[in-house]
């Protein structure tokens, strides 16, 4: 058995999928008899001056022995833990600093053409190359991951898809009168977009929200439309939530929207599936569409307003439509190995560099 370290980045006060990522990867490695832990260093987004700084926090770390334990393996996952040195690193990526590279030059990036941002972005990616090539394994959370790191980097890895954190415990009720959205709350996850639609989707149709800021301002924002549209009585926050209330959740949804622009994976849509939810998805959800089928399992629809109250509407007037959907990705689950069996696929291929 290996004494293994997995290396996370942690934003306090936020919970999201990369926790979510580390806590059942852990577990599942001292399931199989490894001695397992976690180095997590807080991450702050602001400023963007500090991310170098940050990486080389995790440069600097001297991971190789701990209490007269030699760590036989370390496992990064995003931005900047892939910075650690250690002669055995598997990397399975969540995602890297995207405001540098796909969304560069867009309304989710922060960086601009300022001869500053231009150099503080070059070295970031030129770090990224030499940092990530270190690896001995590397691998991403989904196709949409490991496609960038190959289009900006020119690093090839193989994808593992995370398997489902609560797996053999989503069960489907009655469908209610609600959609849900599950996620942290910032512009990109575009849950505004679904409190817009609401005016456009049946009055009896209400929106549960369940997630936490992540973002100076955004609930001032959603507050804002809300107040706009008199949406009070049919918007509920529900912040945090504890793993069963979410699961009873899912379980009565009639269904669960879910377009972020260009997700890295998103365990939202595979939660809903094994819940026998059609998922509501945007064309350009990335990671999402890797399993979102159009009207095979849910609802793909272009990312406005107007599509997606009428891709609601037509759930909420098509009951059989959306049981349809919903039990269509429930069979994908349950014949896939999103569930616990696909753990021993992930672990196989992270701890690959031990028998090397």
């Amino acid at each position: 058995m290996a004494n293994i370290l997995i290396l996370g980045a942690k934003v306090p006060f936020t919970s999201g999928g990369q926790d979510v990522l580390v806590g059942t990867l852990l577990r599942e490695l001292r399931v199989r008899g490894h001695q397992a832990d976690t180095v997590e260093l807080p991450f702050n987004v602001f400023p963007k001056e500090s991310f170098l700084n940050q990486a080389a926090m995790w440069r600097s770390l001297d991971l190789t022995q701990f209490a007269g334990q030699e760590v036989d393996l370390v496992i990064a996952t995003k931005f900047p833990s892939y910075y650690a040195k250690h002669p055995k690193k598997s990397l399975w990526l969540v995602h890297q600093r995207r405001e540098i590279y796909e969304l560069y030059g867009g309304r989710y990036s922060d960086f601009s053409d300022d001869p500053r941002d231009e150099q503080l972005r070059r070295m970031l990616v030129e770090g990224d190359q030499k940092v990530i090539g270190e690896a001995a394994f590397v691998s991403g959370i989904s196709r949409n991951v490991v496609d960038r790191l190959y289009n900006f980097n020119g690093i090839k890895g193989e994808v593992l898809y995370p398997p489902l954190p609560l797996a053999g415990r989503y069960r489907t009720s009655e469908p209610e009168d609600f959609v849900l959205s599950v996620g942290r709350l910032c512009s990109i996850k575009r849950v505004d977009l679904m409190i817009k639609a609401l005016p456009i989707v049946h009055n009896f149709i209400k929106l549960k929200i369940v997630g936490t800021p992540d973002e100076p301002s955004i609930m001032e924002y959603f507050k804002n439309e809300i107040d706009k549209h008199h949406l009070w009585e049919r918007v509920e926050f529900l912040g945090r939530v504890d793993d069963e209330a979410l699961l009873d959740l899912y379980s009565r949804a009639l269904a669960v929207y879910y377009a972020p622009f260009d997700e890295d994976y998103g365990y939202v849509t595979l939660e809903a599936m094994a819940s026998g939810k059609p998922v509501i998805a945007g064309t350009d959800s990335g990671g999402v569409l890797e399993f979102v089928k159009k009207d095979e399992n849910g609802i793909v629809v272009e990312p406005n307003t107007d599509a997606i109250g009428h891709g609601v509407n037509r759930l909420a007037e098509d009951r059989a439509l959306a049981k349809r959907l919903g039990e269509s990705g429930k069979r994908y689950i349950e014949s896939s190995k999103i569930g616990s069996s696909g753990w021993d696929n992930v672990i196989g291929g992270l701890l690959s560099p031990l028998s090397r």
